[in-house]
């Protein structure tokens, strides 16, 4: 009896550690918002590719916020590293945008002088 009382201890103990064990991934949210902040500040919702980067990121965002109000941290911290990771990616393809603009527009100014 006192082996059964014990594997159930055991058990119980286990079992609380991975369901919730893990705390509140706050450093990763404030680095994923931070992400999307800086994405959206040099307007990835303008370049349809990065936009679509971008929802994913702020959807990821709010999964995440689901995940810790359920308990669930490392879902929560996944979701999270996801979100950082496409708010990145729109940022990048928002400066290529704007990097591709300006090369076509220097592109027009050498075009014109050699016109004159």
């Amino acid at each position: 009896m006192r082996l059964l009382t014990a594997l159930s201890l055991v058990s119980a103990a286990a079992l609380v550690t991975a369901c919730g064990g893990a705390p509140k991934p706050e450093a990763q949210s404030a680095q994923s918002r931070a992400a999307v902040s800086a994405a959206e500040a040099v307007g990835a919702q303008n370049v349809p590719q990065a936009a679509l980067h971008l929802k994913m990121a702020k959807d990821q965002v709010e999964s995440a916020e689901a995940h810790m109000a359920n308990g669930d941290n490392e879902l929560a911290e996944l979701a999270l590293k996801r979100a950082e990771a496409d708010a990145e990616l729109a940022l990048a393809l928002t400066r290529e945008e704007q990097l591709r603009a300006e090369a076509r527009e220097a592109q027009q100014k050498v075009e014109a002088l050699k016109q004159k």
